[in-house]
């Protein structure tokens, strides 16, 4: 199956899901589906094939299971991002991983780290564990 033929089945999965205005963006650099959680209204882009964004996302998940409070900062402060408008990269803002890299980047030098730097050898790939 073809990238395109793969994002059309998502696309059609999250329609009857918790997302609502969907969107297929096929010209973009790395083609993905777009669409909007009901709950948070929170965007979301989905793409096939993106090694880059598979590797990020489990980065993020070994982080979020290692410490609980990563997650609801980085919804917080992407919804803060959403209220101010600084959240569209296509208008000037930032994009959503970058709250995620913001929040990150502040529990690691707390004065006591609530997580280790990526090149310290305490973090565990999702790879090695699964």
């Amino acid at each position: 199956m073809h990238q395109p033929d793969v994002l059309l089945v998502v696309k059609e999965s999250l329609s009857t899901s918790l997302f609502v205005n969907l969107e297929a963006d096929f010209h973009a650099r790395v083609p993905v589906v777009i669409c909007k959680e009901k709950k948070s209204g929170l965007i979301c882009k989905v793409s096939a094939g993106n090694e880059n964004a598979v590797q990020t996302t489990c980065y993020l998940l070994a982080l979020s299971s290692r410490e609980p409070v990563l997650l609801p900062l980085v919804l917080g402060l992407r919804r803060w991002a959403r209220i101010c408008e600084v959240d569209n990269p296509e208008v000037g803002g930032l994009p959503p991983y970058v709250f995620a890299l913001m929040v990150i980047y502040f529990l690691q030098k707390r004065k006591e780290p609530l997580l280790p730097t990526y090149l310290n050898s305490e973090v565990c790939f999702l790879n090695e564990k699964h």
